[in-house]
C-alpha cells in the first residue's frame, strides 16, 4: 500500500491542472464589430462599436449589464468605478455598473488618443499636443500642459511621475502632480508601447528597437535590434522581459543585461504583446489561436483557441478567484470570449479497488 500511495502521489503531483489549461467559459456576440479595443476593469468589459454603442459585459457571468448610445473611437478608461469615454471636445464618466453619467467636462481640442487613468488622475492629449489631468472622481481639471507633440501610446506611471512616448519621438518625464517635466530622451524612432516597471521603462519603436532606460534620467540601459515592429506591451516577471515583434519571433531577455535567454517562433503574426501567466507566456496571435510558452526555456507548451480572429490584446484577469474566468479575448468580427481554468479530478488513492474481489 506505501508503494501504491507514493505511485498515485507522484501521479496527482505531475498531472496538477495548470493556469494555462483552460477552456471556454462564455461567449457574447455584438450586432457590429468593435470600433476600437476594448476597456477593462476588474469585474466589467467595456466595449465600443462601430454601430455607436458603448456595451458593458459583466466579466464573471457573462451578461450585458447595459448597452447605450456613446460614439466613441477610442478605447475606454476604467478605474474608480467609473467608465471614461471622450468624444468630440467633452469627457464623459459614467458608472461603471449603471452607465449612468457622473460628471462631464469640457476638453477643449479634443482627444488624439485615448483617455488613461491612474490613482485617481485623469489625463487627456490633445491634437495640438497638450496634455490635460483631471481628478478622476469628479473632472475637476488640474492642470493642462503644452508637451508639443501628443501621445503615441498610453503613458506610464512610476512613483510621483509618468512617462510619456510622444509622437514626435520624444520620451518625456514629467512630475504627476503638477505636469512640470523632469527629463526628456529623444529617440530614433516613435514609441508604440511602454512598459513600466520598477526598476526600468521598456519599450519598442517604430524603427524595430526594443530598449530599456532608467527611470531617474533616462540613461539607456540595453537595447534590441528586432526584425520588425513590436506588438503591444512587453511583459516581465522578476527575472525576464518578453517581447513579441511581427518578424514573428517571441523573445525573453534578461531583465537586468538584456542578454537574450530564448527566442521562440510563431506559427503567425502577433496580435498583441505577451501576456505572463504562473506557468506560461501566451501570445494572441492575428488568427485565433494564442499559444504558450515555456518562460524559462521557451518551449512550445498549449494553445487557446478562440472564436474569431483576434483584433486586439486580450485581458488577463490575475486577481479573479480561482473558478472565475481569467482571460478575456475580442475578436475583429465582435464576439467577446471568456476563458476560465480547467478543472480535472485529481488522482487519488484507493482504500479498497471497486468490482468483485478476487477469488484466490
Amino acid at each position: 500500500m506505501t508503494l501504491f500511495l507514493a505511485i498515485a502521489l507522484a501521479l496527482q503531483e505531475a498531472v496538477a491542472p495548470s493556469l494555462t489549461a483552460l477552456d471556454a467559459r462564455w461567449q457574447v456576440s455584438f450586432d457590429t464589430p468593435p470600433a476600437a479595443p476594448a476597456g477593462y476593469d476588474t469585474s466589467g468589459a467595456y466595449v465600443p462599436l462601430k454601430g455607436g454603442q458603448l456595451v458593458a459585459v459583466d466579466l464573471d457571468r457573462g451578461v450585458v449589464r447595459w448597452r447605450l448610445d456613446v460614439p466613441t473611437a477610442f478605447t475606454p478608461a476604467t478605474g474608480e468605478g467609473l467608465v471614461f469615454t471622450t468624444a468630440e471636445n467633452t469627457i464623459e464618466a459614467r458608472d461603471a455598473r449603471t452607465g449612468a453619467v457622473r460628471w462631464r467636462a469640457p476638453l477643449p481640442g479634443g482627444a488624439a488618443a485615448p483617455l488613461y487613468w491612474d490613482t485617481g488622475w485623469l489625463l487627456a492629449s490633445t491634437p495640438s499636443g497638450d496634455l490635460a489631468a483631471f481628478r478622476a472622481s469628479d473632472g475637476t481639471l488640474v492642470w493642462r500642459q503644452p508637451l508639443g507633440a501628443p501621445l503615441s501610446a498610453a503613458p506610464a506611471p512610476a512613483l510621483d511621475r509618468l512617462y510619456l512616448p510622444l509622437a514626435d519621438n520624444r520620451l518625456v518625464a514629467v512630475a504627476l502632480a503638477t505636469g512640470d517635466t523632469v527629463w526628456t530622451r529623444t529617440l530614433t524612432g516613435r514609441i508604440v508601447a511602454l512598459k513600466g516597471l520598477d526598476d526600468q521603462l521598456v519599450f519598442g519603436t517604430t524603427d524595430k528597437w526594443v530598449q530599456s532606460v532608467d527611470l531617474e534620467r533616462g540613461r539607456e540601459r540595453w537595447k534590441w535590434r528586432v526584425g520588425g515592429d513590436v506588438a503591444g506591451l512587453p511583459s516581465a516577471d522578476d527575472k525576464r522581459i518578453y517581447f513579441a515583434s511581427r518578424d514573428n519571433v517571441l523573445r525573453a531577455v534578461d531583465r537586468k543585461s538584456g542578454n537574450l535567454r530564448w527566442k521562440a517562433m510563431l506559427p503567425s503574426r502577433p496580435a498583441g504583446g505577451p501576456l505572463r501567466l504562473p506557468d506560461a507566456v501566451m501570445v494572441p496571435l492575428v488568427a485565433s489561436e494564442i499559444p504558450g510558452f515555456d518562460p524559462v526555456t521557451g518551449k512550445p507548451s498549449t494553445t487557446i483557441k478562440a472564436a474569431g480572429e483576434l483584433g486586439s490584446q486580450p485581458f488577463l484577469r490575475p486577481d479573479a478567484r480561482l473558478t472565475a474566468p481569467r482571460l478575456i479575448v475580442v475578436s475583429r468580427e465582435g464576439q467577446l470570449q471568456a476563458f476560465g481554468l480547467r478543472f480535472e479530478p485529481p488522482f487519488m488513492p484507493l482504500d479498497v479497488l471497486p468490482g468483485a474481489p478476487a477469488v484466490p
